[in-house]
């Protein structure tokens, strides 16, 4: 693994050392969990944005569900499916 230099407040040198003996260690796992929360929050973003296109793209679509629910069935009968 290759090795950095970092500079760093004090204070977070003293919050580093109150999680355990490993430096290293300790701030492999935070950037891990911030890696982890940042890819959640892009999952989120994208979700919300597929979410807003489906509901805008298919507002009409879903009002009557039923129907077209149907109407796809009638149509893969007609096609001997």
């Amino acid at each position: 693994m290759p090795k950095i230099s970092i500079s760093i407040p004090e204070e977070m040198i003293d919050f580093i050392d109150e999680q355990g003996k490993n430096r290293s260690k300790t701030i492999v796992t935070i950037l891990e969990d911030f890696r982890r929360k940042k890819r959640e929050e892009e999952l989120e973003k994208a979700y919300k944005e597929f979410d807003d296109f489906c509901r805008e793209d298919d507002k009409d679509f879903w009002q009557d569900w039923e129907r077209s629910a149907c109407e796809d069935f009638l149509k893969g009968e007609e096609d001997g499916q």
